[in-house]
């Protein structure tokens, strides 16, 4: 079982960096395209359309793909005042309840979200902008990320059970 579980572990880990990885590159892909676009119009070029609107999408994969791995090595925001005012009993038992409210919610987000990308790809609903990209595009994010952090708080939820405060 131990053996099984730490596999999973790292599996998930694993892709959770390269989740991460790709964010990255993304937060990147959108610093170099608004350099070239300000410079650009700075020389008199015009506005390329695709720009904002390409920065706006990539905003949202940069959440959805690096909030996971935040989340794995606990660097999220944590109220630190309240947190190391408990005893570690209370501490587990708040991060036990935190694991079960968070895995229930990002649960929910991720089949809803995989309800709505299957429907919007079988309809083949696009977006209303100079791109039009399909809306399944755009919506996919909410399910991968929502599905990863889930896995992250069952894993919490394990080492909370074996008494590893995080």
């Amino acid at each position: 079982m131990y053996s099984i579980f730490a596999k999973l572990s790292h599996f998930f880990s694993r892709l959770n960096l390269y989740c991460a990885i790709l964010g990255a590159a993304l937060l990147f892909f959108i610093a170099t395209i608004i350099c070239f676009e300000v410079t650009g119009r700075a020389l008199g070029a015009s506005s390329r359309l695709w720009v904002l609107e390409t920065s706006e999408y990539s905003l949202l994969y940069i959440t959805f793909l690096g909030t996971p791995y935040l989340l794995e090595k606990n660097m999220h925001v944590v109220i630190d005042i309240v947190y190391t005012s408990f005893t570690n009993t209370w501490r587990l038992i708040f991060q036990a309840l935190n694991s079960v409210i968070g895995f229930l919610v990002c649960t929910v987000l991720a089949i809803v979200g995989v309800i709505v990308v299957v429907e919007q790809y079988g309809l083949g609903v696009r977006e209303i902008t100079v791109m039009r990209p399909y809306s399944w595009w755009l919506t996919a994010a909410l399910p991968l990320g929502a599905g990863l952090m889930a896995i992250q708080f069952i894993e919490q939820f394990i080492r909370t059970l074996k008494g590893k405060a995080l």
